[in-house]
């Protein structure tokens, strides 16, 4: 979708006669319904101003063309300005111009990664060559106009921050560890403005660009061929990806509903796969978008949870470098203004964490994220697990996925998975756990090659877990998370006395924190680390949860549940406290992390003896 699409003479007259502002807030109103903030206004007639300045020096014909605000498909990211013509070879040509009113930056650990005042704070984002070409990677790959051969429309990228003046010593935008990306994509500063003006007027010079303006907002969105390829070859021969049994019968029963779409008929589908921790739920997710891909079906891959998406992200791309697959990956709040029918299939794992809404976006009425999904797509694909719901915001379940499928009269169709292939393939021990847990009265006995322990102290745990296996420590919500940093160092926020341990929360600037290797004395939480999975995990319960020996039943303290935003109202009187649930489900979830071992420390004295009575 493209705001604003004008001839680079009309924009220029927009911009004498201060109207510019005016004309896209009337845009956004009438194609986004929706109302431009004050800031957003601001940013407009400060940064405008100034392009039209150097489009002014570059002396281009009439017919120029100048896109504004082109946002990109299915996400919330806007390209601030385009410019669209022809060079006097007759080639045509579209320029990416990303603008800042930056006026200081500095260097920041990460690739591609800058320091600089945003938002009122100094804080990190990423380098706007960065920006600016991962814009045009993104538009090579899913704009069907500017990959393929037949509109043969070469695309450019560069960033323009007209308030920055750039130091005449060791400028830290310029530095070396961005030069791959400054080569793609360069940057000018305030009195620059001329290098810029040259440097459009060489691609663009000759005009002629309605028609590569229509073309570009006009293409058919769908991922390239190259994209296609590249999701292939890296799931295709990983043995880590291999369809066994039922995960097979899931994955043929979308891809049968799929090819019925695709032959004969427009109903939608909506196809939940039900299935507890480390059932292959993702693996097939995962099958499922290469091969939706490969049939030239428009498809993304949904995770509410920021921190799974990203590592399930690096775990696909590895080291091969194709950083373009991210952009399949997308959170739950993407689907709020997408159009009915807009995608061909959408995949939701972890489906239990949806919400109402997602955060800082505006509501529409009578939708909630799976509505949006629904209503997105043909077809739906929800993976989940109705006992790993831990917030009282998680609103993903069978029966709401059920209610507005049938909402939408779709064909709703259920497959469930039930073999384990996380903790060893131990059932047992899922069994188990659920049995003290108290999901199922069934008394089990602990049996099989899952490496379980429970520990008398924290220490132990960190040494047998940390130290020893490398696997990461857990902990329920027991626990205030203050995100306080002291001289220079997270806060220790998990403090437990007795046994003068403490240490923080993991990283929340680290959304990779359960695979980097500088967060290991961290403490992961249920939001960071739900739907990952590591070798050997330690879980401390803390008194949230604890045992009563006079009634012999588990007990949920409110007072000691430290998570604000997922715990509910308190009950009425007599009534159950969905809080049992939420607290269960979370030890539940730490407590199946890991692939070969997990070992726990428990705070109740009385709830580690009736585990370890249970465990013989």
């Amino acid at each position: 979708m493209i705001i604003y699409n004008e001839t680079s003479s009309s924009f220029l007259n927009h911009i004498y006669e201060n109207k510019i502002g005016y004309v896209l807030k009337k845009n956004v109103l009438a194609k986004m319904n929706k109302v431009v903030s004050g800031s957003e206004l601001r940013s407009w007639e400060n940064s405008l101003p100034q392009m039209a300045k150097v489009l002014r020096d570059a002396d281009l014909k009439e017919d120029t063309h100048v896109l504004l605000e082109y946002k990109l498909p299915s996400s919330e990211k806007r390209i601030d300005f385009l410019v669209a013509g022809q060079d006097e070879q007759g080639t045509k040509n579209a320029i990416i111009i990303e603008l800042k009113q930056w006026q200081k930056a500095k260097v920041a650990e990460g690739d591609g990664i800058v320091r600089t005042f945003l938002g009122g704070r100094d804080r990190e984002t990423v380098h706007p060559a960065y920006q600016a070409s991962s814009y045009k990677r993104y538009l090579q790959n899913f704009n069907e106009s500017l990959y393929s051969d037949s509109t043969s429309i070469q695309l450019h990228s560069c960033a323009y921050l007209h308030n920055y003046i750039m130091a005449s010593m060791g400028e830290p935008l310029l530095d070396k560890r961005y030069s791959s990306y400054l080569q793609e994509s360069p940057v000018y500063f305030q009195f620059s403005d001329r290098d810029l003006a040259k440097n459009i007027r060489k691609l663009v010079s000759k005009g002629n660009g309605m028609e590569i303006a229509e073309t570009i907002e006009n293409g058919k969105i769908r991922p390239s061929k190259k994209l296609v390829e590249t999701v292939g070859s890296l799931i295709e021969g990983n043995e880590e990806f291999v369809l066994l049994d039922e995960q097979k019968v899931a994955y043929e029963k979308v891809v049968s509903k799929y090819n019925q779409f695709k032959a004969q008929t427009d109903q939608k589908h909506v196809i939940i796969i039900k299935g507890g921790p480390g059932t292959g739920k993702s693996v097939i997710g995962l099958n499922l978008m290469s091969y939706m891909l490969k049939s030239k079906a428009y498809v993304e891959y949904i995770t509410p949870n920021q921190a799974f998406r990203e590592v399930l992200r690096k775990k696909l791309i590895g080291s091969s470098g194709h950083v373009e697959v991210r952009d399949l990956f997308k959170g739950s709040a993407s689907y709020v203004h997408a159009p009915e029918n807009y995608f061909d299939v959408l995949i939701c794992d972890e489906a239990h964490r949806l919400k109402e809404q997602g955060h800082m976006k505006k509501k529409i009425e009578g939708e909630n994220q799976v509505t949006q999904i629904i209503r997105s797509s043909r077809i739906s694909v929800f993976f989940i697990d109705d006992f790993q719901k831990i917030s009282k915001k998680d609103i993903g379940s069978v029966k709401e996925v059920e209610k507005e499928a049938a909402r939408f009269g779709a064909d709703i169709h259920t497959v469930e998975l039930e073999s384990q292939y996380r903790c060893s393939g131990s059932g047992n021990y899922i069994s188990w756990l659920d049995s003290i847990l108290n999901y199922d009265q069934e008394a089990f006995k602990l049996e099989g090659d899952f490496d379980f322990k429970l520990v008398s102290s924290p220490q132990q745990l960190k040494e047998e877990i940390v130290d020893k296996h490398g696997g990461r420590l857990l902990a329920g919500y027991a626990w205030d998370w203050t995100k306080n940093v002291v001289n220079g160092k997270l806060a220790d926020d998990v403090v437990i006395e007795e046994h003068n341990f403490a240490l923080p929360w993991n990283d929340p600037n680290r959304i990779d924190w359960a695979i980097h290797p500088e967060c290991a004395n961290q403490i992961g939480c249920i939001h960071t680390v739900q739907g990952l999975e590591m070798d050997y995990v330690g879980v401390i319960i803390g008194k949230d949860l604890g045992f009563d020996e006079d009634t012999q039943k588990l007990i949920v303290r409110r007072d000691e549940f430290k998570d604000k935003g997922a715990k509910p109202a308190k009950p009425k009187k007599g009534a159950v406290d969905p809080l049992v649930d939420l607290v269960r489900n979370t030890y539940r979830t730490l407590m199946t992390r890991g692939m070969k071992g997990c070992y726990v420390y428990c705070c109740d004295k009385g709830l580690e003896k009736y585990i370890q009575e249970r465990s013989k």
